[in-house]
């Protein structure tokens, strides 16, 4: 390669300076080195962290059916908890015999060809029964269901802890050849004392 300088001898460079030498020197490309194993030492934890995320998060989504069932479990072990109370606050004392008495009577009213599946005693003073009536065509079965509610208002024993019965609901279902239909009463009653 040919050089032409056409400075005076007095303005010449003949040597390069340090500082225009600067960025071939070993320290440069040393730091250089340096600033790129740094900058791949701070990104290897953030990916490593995205890939932990990302573990994590899917095994959130495979426990979130579980989490549904305990949650679940949890509102119905609450709700037998309540009902419990309530039933021992029912059985305390002469209250017990009452009860039993008045179940008895429930038993002896029920007509046939009916069927109870569930009594509730809820907070607010109320008794849940839910029952089943085989079906025999026509309203037969829904008169069984409105006479058991008049016995029942009109049963001394049974009306001395119940203020007011209400027929919630009447359902027909259709189980093959069987048809049943389902109730719910709702019973107020009176204080606990009762």
């Amino acid at each position: 390669m040919l050089r032409i300088n056409l400075l005076p001898a007095a303005a010449r460079k003949t040597v390069a300076s340090p500082i225009e030498q600067f960025h071939r020197t070993p320290i440069v490309w040393l730091s250089v080195a340096a600033m790129l194993l740094l900058a791949g030492a701070l990104a290897l934890p953030v990916r490593i962290g995205e890939q932990r995320l990302t573990q994590l998060q899917r095994a959130i989504s495979e426990l979130q059916p579980r989490k549904a069932a305990v949650d679940e479990i949890r509102r119905f072990s609450e709700q037998l908890r309540a009902q419990e109370k309530a039933f021992k606050e029912l059985g305390q004392g002469e209250g017990t015999r009452r009860w039993s008495k008045r179940l008895n009577r429930l038993s002896a009213l029920t007509p046939e060809g009916v069927w109870y599946t569930d009594l509730t005693l809820e907070r607010q003073k109320s008794l849940i029964i839910q029952g089943a009536a085989l079906g025999q065509g026509g309203s037969a079965e829904t008169v069984a269901i409105g006479r058991l509610v008049a016995d029942l208002k009109a049963d001394p024993d049974f009306s001395t802890a119940v203020k007011d019965i209400q027929i919630e609901s009447i359902k027909r279902l259709q189980d093959g050849p069987i048809e049943t239909v389902q109730f719910t009463l709702t019973c107020e009653l009176y204080g606990s004392d009762t």
